[in-house]
């Protein structure tokens, strides 16, 4: 009974106890050989159990019997990608946006898979259309920002920073880059704030890339702690006199 079998690993899946949705749906597919559904269902179960090869194949079974399936293209790029197949992943990922544009996640994939094969011109294009289908998401701001700053467009690149930390201020990567940014357009008290927002939110999970940005706060005259920099009319306090 395929559809029985079918349901069973969709429970599984809601379960999170992948290798029994594997199993289920193997059964499922073994039965009923020609839905679309059920392949691409196999794959992503074989994918979240961590055996990429034998996902690609049944979700390359999927595209043979929907060619025009955005979703399953999406998946195949997204996995391609992964393993390093940039042509196969860029051809599948271009699918998925052509038969769905609508889907910003799918054009975020796409910028991604560009910008692994150094296409920055065609990444930029692709986060630009996922910002705009999908603007209030922090991450493709943050993708946007990335390809500004490898194009040393400081103005822009600042300008996709501040909205990624804005719609996620607990980004540290966000404020770490915004830092640089700041500094390299040489707005210093800007880039003190910054890197000091980075120190707090990573606290404890990166020692070295802390070091690194209390490194950029004093080389740039400012206060680790205070996140200001000194007052240069402000005389040191100077040490009790010993009694």
């Amino acid at each position: 009974h395929g559809m029985a079998w079918s349901s069973l690993g969709n429970l599984y899946k809601a379960k999170g106890d992948n290798a029994k949705a594997v199993t289920a749906y193997e059964n499922a597919t073994s039965v009923i050989k020609k839905d679309k559904v059920l392949w691409a269902n196999l794959g992503m179960a074989y994918f979240r159990n961590k055996d990429v090869d034998k996902a690609l194949k049944a979700l390359e079974q999927a595209k043979t019997l929907a060619p025009n399936d955005a979703e399953i293209r999406a998946n195949l790029g997204t996995i391609k990608r992964q393993k390093g197949d940039l042509p196969g992943a860029i051809a599948d990922l271009e699918a998925a946006t052509k038969n769905k544009p609508d889907e910003a996640q799918y054009w975020n994939n796409l910028g991604v898979a560009y910008r692994t094969a150094k296409r920055d011109d065609d990444a930029l294009k692709a986060y630009k259309k996922a910002t705009e289908l999908s603007p209030n998401d922090a991450n493709f701001h943050f993708n946007l920002a990335v390809i500004y700053r490898r194009k040393e467009m400081v103005t822009e690149a600042i300008a996709e920073y501040e909205k990624a930390t804005g719609l996620d201020p607990g980004s540290a990567e966000g404020w770490f880059d915004l830092g640089f940014m700041y500094k390299q357009d040489h707005q210093n008290d800007k880039a003190i704030a910054a890197f000091n927002k980075y120190i707090e939110i990573n606290k404890g999970k990166d020692p070295a890339a802390a070091k690194r940005a209390e490194e950029e706060i004093g080389a740039l005259g400012g206060d680790v702690k205070a996140g200001k920099k000194p007052d240069p009319k402000q005389k040191p306090k100077t040490p009790p006199k010993k009694k």
